[in-house]
């Protein structure tokens, strides 16, 4: 007797996990359902706009059960843009670092054709999130995202003027930080621009991000006179 209560208790410990797995997986799949019916109102309507009730609807559950899986609208919107927001930060990781900011005033046409290309990538993957993010944002958290951007974007503009007059001692360093925000400002009208234009091709957008980089480049090297 006693060995078959041992066996059944160590058949339930064995189906247990087996259950949570499963409960898991179910879960994981509501989340996600939620997720491309948000998406999809989020697109539709932005983010003030949106229902909550409409995406209840749509998934065949509750608004209760919704906040079983996301804590608020806020948050839902923040996990449909989750994907866009890792890519854009990691881009900018990697464009303003000190490496990149050394190739970016050499300008080999390799390093332009990787940089063009990289900008190309993430509009083309992104180009619909983008313009939720940059347009669609108002009343949610991220609403501020764009004056961030700008934001970062001239800091590091001024930490780059910074560097290129300890590497060229006789460059022209007197770059106001006015000037440099408004080309802050002008890079993010730039990419305003092109998710906001839906008729525009893939070519189209290519040919744009050529012109953008080559025009920067030759005006910022003399502007500084290197």
């Amino acid at each position: 007797m006693r060995e078959e209560k041992g066996e059944r208790e160590e058949s339930l410990q064995v189906m247990e996990p087996k259950k949570r797995s499963e409960k898991q997986r179910a879960g994981d799949r509501m989340r996600e359902k939620i997720l491309q019916v948000a998406r999809a109102e989020f697109l539709e309507y932005g983010f003030r706009d949106a229902s909550l009730r409409r995406i209840a609807v749509k998934t065949s559950i509750s608004v209760s059960n919704i906040y079983n899986h996301y804590k608020s609208k806020d948050d839902l919107f923040r996990a449909v843009l989750h994907p866009l927001l890792e890519s854009f930060t990691e881009m900018l990781r990697e464009h303003n670092s000190e490496k990149s900011m050394e190739l970016y005033v050499e300008q080999t046409e390799e390093f332009q054709r990787a940089m063009i290309k990289e900008f190309l990538a993430l509009m083309l993957r992104f180009r619909t999130e983008l313009k939720l993010l940059l347009l669609g944002s108002g009343g949610s958290s991220l609403e501020g995202f764009k004056e961030e951007i700008i934001q970062q974007q001239s800091e590091v503009g001024v930490e780059y003027i910074h560097k290129l007059r300890i590497k060229y001692p006789k460059a022209n360093s007197a770059i106001s930080p006015l000037f440099i925000r408004i080309c802050s400002h002008w890079w993010l009208i730039f990419m305003l621009e092109l998710v906001a234009n839906e008729s525009l091709t893939k070519e189209d957008i290519e040919q744009a991000l050529s012109e953008y980089v080559c025009f920067g480049t030759a005006g910022w090297k003399s502007l500084m006179g290197i």
